[in-house]
């Protein structure tokens, strides 16, 4: 039975036993065809002797009727004898001596010895001539005997041929439909699921079953494109998973960088943080957030504020966090949001519907309470600004005001105590008004000091920059001190601070109000450009010049631009300009390259 099963599952073995048995058909008709003509060479040469004594019998008769010598005769007699006797007609005879042909050939022995044989011998013509047709017609039927038996052995070589020929061509006709029906229809069935597969038809596969090697390659090629679909569908489920998971951190992603674009251009209020809480609440369907700010932690507020987003706003105190709306739903996460290591509030969520928040989700509510944080980090860090910017401005002012118009006004009082005086003593009018005139002169000073510093602290960089600021600034000099300014402002690659071009304007404007009130010049030049990691202005003008051995600090215009430069971490140098004229110039590193060294102010 296994055998039967291995038969029936092998393609090489059903071949095999085809081939084998059709070589074995074809070697058989050949080993019978060869062996047929082996013995049918014994029936030819018995025919063939058979017939010879037929013409032996007439001879012998010819020779008694001559009258040839008796010797002769006698010799003639046993050649006949051994003849009849010879091999050639033994071998063909059977084991069975009740044959016909056995028979036969015992006939003719007996008639030989018992009738022709004496004749001759007696020389009886007579009697050998009436013996001899008998004898002849008794050669006759055993040579028409041969010839059956010779034919006999024919019609077996012909029925074994046809035999082997008719098995051989069922084996092939056979074969032809085995092969058409096991190799060629499952070959064709194998290519035609092949290429609609390799055509995208993941669906295709072959319906042919056996047990044979192409049977299990179906088999397998149906396990291979089964296991490929559902891969195809387990990587496209994958991918659009994957695909959604992008989509929602792209929308996270710019729910965040609007929220915080939001909050970087503007200060973040109550408003702003209940918008920010809107959009998240938006973008997630059934998400609840709640705000919780308690102020400053180093001083608890006893009241808190809880955003909810643009509809509700609550004024609360810390106990009544257990009796919140948010805090009576299930699976709440609560994000602090902290400020420089300091916790400022915490940011509450929980889903309408009580389900617990996913990963992605719980990492876009800990961003939101970072962002939040952030913001207000900087708003704080913005209000700290606001307040050293003020202070600074102030401190600025009382420097302006203590260092001109206090100094002049010191001057004028002791100018009128010195009135005062002269005229206790009842000194000459001449001398009085001497004196008038020197405080005269200094209120004039004083007036002229304070219009400066309310033009200085009026003075803004306007839109167009600092580009046009100098452009304004050297317009007016050129009309008030009746000589052309004449500027050349080379583009930065990079931006200045407020702060850099408030400096940079002041710095210009009184090194072209010295030029107006004491230089004399002619032309002014003002050159605003980059040198290397350093922005550099200069002044420069064609008038008397400055003596070699002057000291600023003891001119009050000249003490304002050193302060200026110092406040910049810049150097600012003084000197004489050839062939003639007074050049001021000025080198800073501006805050966008970093300031990694102070600088020395010369």
């Amino acid at each position: 039975m296994r055998i039967f099963h291995w038969f029936r599952g092998s393609l090489p073995a059903r071949a095999g036993v085809a081939v084998l048995l059709i070589g074995t058909l074809a070697l058989g008709s050949a080993v019978s065809a060869g062996l047929i003509a082996w013995l049918s060479e014994d029936d030819a040469a018995a025919i063939n002797t058979a017939g010879s004594l037929r013409m032996s019998v007439y001879k012998l008769s010819w020779r008694l009727q001559a009258g040839t010598d008796n010797a002769e005769i006698q010799r003639q007699g046993d050649n006949f004898r051994h003849r009849l006797e010879s091999i050639n007609l033994t071998r063909i005879l059977r084991s069975d001596q009740q044959s016909p042909l056995n028979q036969a050939y015992a006939g003719l022995r007996e008639r030989w010895h018992n009738q022709l044989a004496p004749a001759l011998e007696r020389g009886d013509v007579a009697v050998f001539h009436a013996n001899a047709d008998g004898f002849v017609e008794q050669l006759n039927q055993f040579v028409l005997l041969l010839q059956r038996q010779s034919e006999r052995k024919q019609s077996w070589q012909l029925a074994i041929q046809g035999t082997a020929l008719f098995v051989t061509v069922m084996v092939l006709m056979v074969g032809m439909y085995s092969l058409q029906s096991s190799v060629l229809s499952p070959l064709q069935e194998l290519v035609r699921a092949t290429e609609r597969f390799r055509a995208g038809d993941l669906s295709a596969r072959v319906q042919y079953r056996s047990e044979d090697e192409l049977g299990h390659m179906a088999n397998s090629f149906n396990a291979m494109a089964e296991a490929l679909e559902q891969s195809h569908h387990t990587l496209e489920s994958r991918v659009a998973q994957k695909t959604a998971h992008l989509a929602q951190a792209n929308a996270a992603l710019q729910l965040l960088y609007q929220g915080s674009r939001s909050l970087a251009s503007g200060p973040a209020s109550a408003e702003s943080l209940d918008k920010l809480i809107d959009s998240f609440q938006n973008r997630l369907p059934g998400l609840r957030l709640t705000l919780c700010l308690h102020g400053d932690p180093r001083e608890p507020a006893e009241q808190l504020i809880a955003l909810h987003g643009s509809e509700l706003r609550e004024i609360c105190s810390p106990g009544d966090c257990a009796t919140c709306t948010l805090h009576q739903r299930r699976n709440i996460v609560a994000s602090p949001v902290v400020n420089q290591g300091s916790e400022l509030g915490e940011l509450r969520a929980a889903f309408a519907d009580g389900r617990p928040p996913q990963q992605w989700e719980l990492e876009l509510i800990e961003a939101l309470a970072n962002l939040i944080g952030t913001a207000l980090s900087l708003e704080r860090r913005r209000e700290q600004d606001h307040r050293l910017l003020l202070f600074e401005e102030r401190a600025i002012i009382a420097r302006e005001l203590h260092d001109s118009l206090a100094q002049a006004l010191s001057y004028m009082k002791l100018q009128v105590s010195r009135l005062q005086t002269l005229m206790h003593r009842g000194e000459p009018p001449e001398q009085l008004e001497k004196v008038t005139e020197e405080i005269r002169d200094g209120l004039n000073n004083a007036y002229r000091q304070l219009r400066e510093l309310l033009t200085t602290f009026r003075l803004k960089i306007q839109e167009g920059g600092l580009r046009k600021a100098l452009d304004d600034t050297a317009r007016e000099f050129s009309e008030r001190g009746q000589f052309p300014v004449q500027l050349n402002v080379k583009t930065l690659p990079f931006g200045l601070s407020a702060s850099e071009q408030i400096h940079l304007l002041q710095i210009a404007r009184e090194a072209l109000s010295n030029c107006a009130r004491h230089s004399g010049a002619s032309h002014v030049w003002l050159t605003v450009q980059q040198v290397g990691s350093e922005v550099e202005m200069l002044i420069e003008d064609d008038g008397c010049g400055v003596s070699l051995d002057f000291d600023p600090r003891l001119h009050h215009g000249l003490t304002i631009m050193l302060e200026r430069s110092r406040n910049l971490h810049g150097r600012l140098r003084i000197e004489q300009r050839e062939p003639n004229g007074t050049r001021v110039q000025l080198n800073f590193a501006p805050q966008f390259l970093g300031r990694d060294l102070e600088r020395d102010i010369a």
